[in-house]
């Protein structure tokens, strides 16, 4: 981020991302949408609001891309009053380039938000130190010998093998033990694959090529609610709000697609509203004391990430589950949640979780 001689008192909000293609139909990836959003609550309050990448952050003469008649142009703008990380690579945040952004934002005290992506193994040793989440999270290590999958089989019927820093979905192994049999299914991003083994030697032979250049953790399976013989998961975004308060914004149920045992709708999902899905189980009463259960969890999930992390988080994606008898997991928590839901819900309205991310920004502007 270059340095600037003179004085520009303009309120700005940036978006800071690693995707920027101008002449592409959505230009900025899967949050074209939420940044003309984002762009539109900015000029109704006299904010100037651009997208910038890590390069454009230091160059000399500061630009950045803002939106013009529905496309986007870069052009010279001011400094950053906020910034928001939507970076979607994680190697990208480990470069020289974005920790050169996020001291000098330290340096000059520019609020960044959402500074980096959450890590698996973190979350959930961290979830495991707090007396009220513990109960709630499945048994979870990080992955480092053969002898882990051999105990974690003993101890559960289905288990599963997730990079640490992977996301959507990609990368996740399931495996079930049934009888002296291993059945492996991959999730490698178009489909899941499906395998059987003889042996846990045999099973252990295949996954070691798989898993060699990653990071992984082992997590004890839960046997989820399914819909139609489907696994399904609810996804709830909570944002803090101008009080410093964790809220739930909005929150979807998601279904898995026939071909995936992931959620995501990145894979083929579908997505529900939350109360329709419950009530499909249970009376109108029972349904919604268990979506209140349910939000309570995810911002007692956010209250406590917040509080035990460094950096200014704001947005939170928190991925719960429950299972057959109705018992509530957390399965995964997100500092980048997608902002792409498909075509349900849609609206020209300006989302919810769009105005809470400004809302909260405000009181830095």
């Amino acid at each position: 981020m270059p340095a600037h001689n003179s004085i520009n008192k303009a309120k700005s909000f940036a978006i800071l991302t690693d995707l920027i293609k101008p002449n592409a139909p959505s230009p900025l990836g899967t949050i074209t949408d939420f940044c003309k959003e984002l762009a539109k609550l900015c000029e109704e309050n006299d904010v100037v609001f651009y997208m910038s990448t890590l390069k454009d952050f230091q160059t000399d003469q500061f630009s950045g891309y803002k939106f013009v008649n529905d496309r986007i142009e870069k052009v010279e703008v001011p400094p950053p009053s906020v910034i928001h990380n939507r970076i979607h690579l994680r190697k990208n945040e480990a470069t020289k380039e974005f920790k050169n952004i996020t001291s000098l934002c330290k340096q000059i005290d520019i609020p960044l938000f959402n500074d980096r992506f959450l890590n698996k193994i973190e979350v959930f040793q961290s979830f495991i130190d707090s007396p009220y989440l513990k109960p709630y999270v499945p048994y979870t290590e990080e992955y480092g010998h053969d002898r882990q999958l051999e105990k974690f089989l003993t101890l559960y019927e289905t288990i599963f093998i997730k990079p640490i820093h992977g996301s959507q979905g990609r990368g996740i192994f399931k495996v079930l033990k049934i009888k002296n049999f291993f059945y492996l299914e991959e999730e490698d991003g178009h489909s899941k694959k499906e395998k059987e083994f003889t042996s846990l030697k045999n099973l252990l032979r295949y996954l070691k090529p798989l898993m060699y250049k990653k990071s992984y953790i082992i997590q004890q399976g839960i046997p989820l609610l399914l819909s139609n013989n489907r696994p399904l998961d609810f996804r709830f975004l909570c944002h803090k709000n101008p009080q410093k308060k964790w809220e739930v914004t909005s929150s979807v149920a998601r279904i898995s697609h026939q071909q995936h045992f992931v959620s995501n709708i990145s894979k083929g999902g579908e997505i529900e509203k939350v109360t329709s899905l419950l009530q499909s189980f249970l009376s109108k009463k029972e349904a919604y004391h268990l979506k209140k259960l349910l939000a309570e969890l995810a911002i007692e999930c956010c209250q406590w990430i917040d509080s035990t992390f460094d950096g200014l988080f704001v947005e939170f994606g928190v991925d719960l589950a429950l299972d057959r008898h109705f018992n509530p997991w957390v399965i995964e928590m997100n500092s980048k949640p997608s902002k792409d839901l498909g075509e349900h819900f849609q609206s020209n309205k300006i989302r919810p979780s769009t105005k809470a991310i400004f809302s909260f920004a405000q009181s830095y502007l």
